[in-house]
């Protein structure tokens, strides 16, 4: 029987039980942490010197870098997620983390696509929708407050509409990295009827992981709010204060190692809890169906 308490079980079990693997999720994370603090320590040198800030090809040199890492690190992020959900489905697949890279994770990729090329499309025709009936109620209404309602109510309903679905097929991943395939109507079909119970376990994982980015970030950025509010009105005392904390994450200092670390602990327990309780609630739900779990799973 599928429950938030028993997909949470799972997800937190993931940590518990694998401990060493999210451990070298996360200095993966680390590395990728600070190659980024590095190269937005050249963007600051680049912008606060007037003989480069100038030169647009000196901006794009330093740009570059940062670019690419992100990228490589959105891919990274991919092979993780998939790690944390092979641990969950097959348990005894072992390797270094359940890292692998391979057609699981180009299957993942390529879902993952699909999915942003058609989230692209409906938040486009939303917008134009959204378009329509605000000039529609401008033209019908004196006033401007009609057409505020309708976009306002309009935007609502969008994103309404976007988070269904993506609740609802959520167990795409997890079924095409066990499937070996990528399977949507599988997912479709599973979540029928279980949406707040999946969303449910979202919406913890989530809130617990947004208040340790919040604490990581009192902690390497408290010193930086408490200089802005205090230069409030003072444009000159917030600029400077802004330079020193920009030049304290340029740089390989204690400043810059605290918050790679902190962010990377968090990622990696993302990754962990994220993967792994969606991954639980295919494994429940597939289990649910009479499939011989031992056989499926190993």
């Amino acid at each position: 029987m599928l429950s938030v308490g028993r997909i949470l079980e799972g997800a937190f079990g993931l940590v518990r039980e694998r401990l060493a693997a999210v451990a070298i999720w996360t200095a993966i994370y680390l590395a990728g942490n600070i190659a980024l603090m590095l190269s937005f320590g050249s963007i600051f040198g680049i912008a606060t010197n007037p003989a480069t800030a100038a030169d647009p090809s000196a901006v794009i040199g330093v740009m570059i870098p940062v670019y690419l890492i992100s990228f490589v690190m959105g891919l990274v992020g991919i092979i993780l997620y998939a790690a944390a959900m092979r641990a969950v489905l097959r348990p005894d697949a072992g390797g270094f983390a359940y890292l692998r890279l391979g057609m699981d994770e180009l299957r993942l990729l390529g879902l993952l696509i699909l999915f942003s090329i058609v989230g692209f499309v409906l938040m486009v025709g939303f917008m134009i929708l959204l378009g329509l009936l605000g000039v529609g109620a401008a033209m019908g209404s004196q006033s401007s407050g009609g057409t505020v309602i309708v976009m306002i109510v309009g935007m609502i309903a969008m994103f309404t509409v976007m988070l269904y679905f993506i609740v609802r097929f959520s167990l795409a991943f997890p079924l095409t990295l066990h499937r070996g395939r990528i399977t949507l109507g599988e997912a479709w079909r599973l979540s029928r009827g279980r949406f707040w119970t999946l969303f449910g376990a979202a919406v913890v994982i989530t809130v617990l992981v947004s208040v340790l980015n919040m604490a990581v970030s009192l902690v390497t950025m408290g010193s930086y709010m408490f200089d802005v509010m205090a230069a409030a009105g003072n444009p000159e005392a917030a600029a400077r204060a802004m330079e020193s904390q920009t030049r304290s994450f340029g740089q390989l200092g204690p400043m810059m190692i605290l918050s790679s670390l902190g962010g990377a602990i968090v990622a990696g327990l993302w990754v962990a809890l994220s993967g792994g309780s969606i991954a639980t609630a295919a494994k429940l739900l597939l289990a649910d169906e009479n499939e011989d779990a031992e056989d499926v799973f190993g």
